[in-house]
C-alpha cells in the first residue's frame, strides 16, 4: 500500500490519499482537485465522476455518502482490504481517501457503460440489440466476479452486498463484451440499517422480515439480474401483465412459468433464437432458485457458477 501523506496545513486537513497500485501513484489529491471532472452518475451511496488528471489518466471517483461517523481506522481496514481485491471481472479500486468531511474511492475507469444502460436504454427502432450468446457471457461474467468476492472475503456477511445491473460495469472491445463488478464490500461502513437500505441487498426478502443477513443475500440479488437479463424488464417496474400487479420481477416470472407459458417472458430480443430457449429456460429456473424466499434453500455461487458454465459447454457443442 503506497500512502501520499501531505504536509502543509490545508492538506493535513484535508486528509491523506492512499494507492492500493503502485502504477497509479503518480498524482495526489490536488491533483484529482484540478482535474476535469464528468458527473457518471447519481447512486445511492453517493455522486460518481471521470476525473481526467492533468497528465491525461482518467479514473473513476466515488464521493461517498452516509460515512461521517466512520473513523480513519474503520474505513482504512476495509478500504486496504477491498484494495487487494484483484480479479478481472471486479473493477479495480486505485485508491481512496479519508478526511473527516469526506470519503473518497477512486476506481479504474471502465468505458463502457453498465449493464443497466445497455439492456434498456435506446429501446426502439435503430437500437443494435443484445443476443443471447452475449448474455449468456455476461452472466457468467458476474458469476465469476461474485463467486470470486465470496471466497476472498468469506469472512464478511454479505461480500457484496449492492449488486444490481447499474453496477456492473461493461467494457466492448473485439473479442465481445466483458463485465466487471463495482460498489461493492460496503455494508460493513453503513453503521445503521437505514443506510443499509440504500443497498441492493434491501429487497431481499431476509431484508424486509429482519432476518439474517448473508452470502446468500448477494446471491439473491444475482438471481434478479439473469431474470433481468432474460426478460428485459427492469426490476421494480413490472406491470400487471398476468393475474396479478406486482413490481417484483421474480414473483413475476414464477407466477408466468407456474401458468405454463415460460417463453412469454423472454425478451422480444432473444425470442426469436429458438436454438437457445432450452438454455434461457434452464437458466431461469436456476435464477427462482438463487431468488428463493428462503435463503438456505439458495445455492452456493460456487455452484450456480458451475451450472452456468455447463449450460455455456453444452450450447458450444451444440453448435
Amino acid at each position: 500500500m503506497v500512502t501520499y501523506d501531505e504536509t502543509n496545513e490545508d492538506s493535513e486537513r484535508l486528509g491523506r490519499l492512499e494507492f492500493c497500485n503502485k502504477k497509479f501513484a503518480v498524482f495526489d489529491i490536488d491533483d484529482l482537485l484540478r482535474a476535469s471532472a464528468e458527473v457518471l452518475g447519481k447512486g445511492n451511496l453517493g455522486m460518481t465522476y471521470k476525473a481526467t488528471l492533468e497528465n491525461g489518466i482518467a479514473v473513476v471517483v466515488k464521493r461517498l455518502n452516509y460515512m461521517n461517523e466512520l473513523s480513519n481506522r474503520e474505513f482504512l481496514q476495509q478500504m486496504q482490504l477491498l484494495g487487494n481485491m484483484k480479479h478481472k471481472n471486479v473493477v479495480e479500486i486505485v485508491s481512496f481517501y479519508y478526511s473527516e468531511e469526506q470519503k473518497l474511492v477512486i476506481y479504474e475507469l471502465i468505458s463502457d457503460g453498465t449493464l443497466f444502460e445497455l439492456l434498456h436504454e435506446g429501446r426502439g427502432i435503430g437500437r443494435i440489440t443484445i443476443d443471447w450468446t452475449t448474455r449468456l457471457a455476461i452472466i457468467k461474467d458476474i458469476a465469476k466476479g461474485l463467486d470470486f468476492l465470496h471466497h476472498s472475503m468469506s469472512s464478511h456477511k454479505v461480500p457484496h452486498a449492492n449488486l444490481k445491473s447499474s453496477n456492473v460495469l461493461i467494457h466492448h472491445d473485439n473479442q465481445g463484451y466483458h463485465s466487471k463488478l463495482t460498489d461493492y464490500g460496503f455494508l460493513p461502513l453503513l453503521q445503521s440499517k437505514l443506510y443499509a437500505e440504500k443497498l441492493a441487498i434491501s429487497k431481499s426478502p431476509e431484508f424486509f422480515q429482519g432476518k439474517k443477513l448473508t452470502h446468500k443475500s448477494d446471491v439473491y440479488c444475482f438471481g434478479i439480474i439473469i431474470l433481468e437479463i432474460i426478460t428485459g424488464k427492469i426490476p421494480g417496474q413490472i406491470l400487471g401483465e398476468i393475474e396479478e400487479t406486482t413490481n417484483d420481477l421474480s414473483s413475476w416470472v414464477r407466477n408466468a412459468v407456474s401458468n405454463d407459458w415460460s417463453t412469454d417472458i423472454l425478451d422480444l430480443e432473444i425470442l426469436a433464437e429458438k436454438e437457445g430457449h432450452d438454455a434461457m429456460l434452464n437458466l431461469t429456473e436456476l435464477a427462482l432458485e438463487c431468488t428463493d424466499i428462503t435463503p438456505e434453500k439458495r445455492p452456493k455461487m460456487s455452484a450456480v457458477l458451475r451450472r452456468i458454465e455447463e449450460l455455456e459447454q453444452m450450447k458450444l457443442e451444440n453448435n
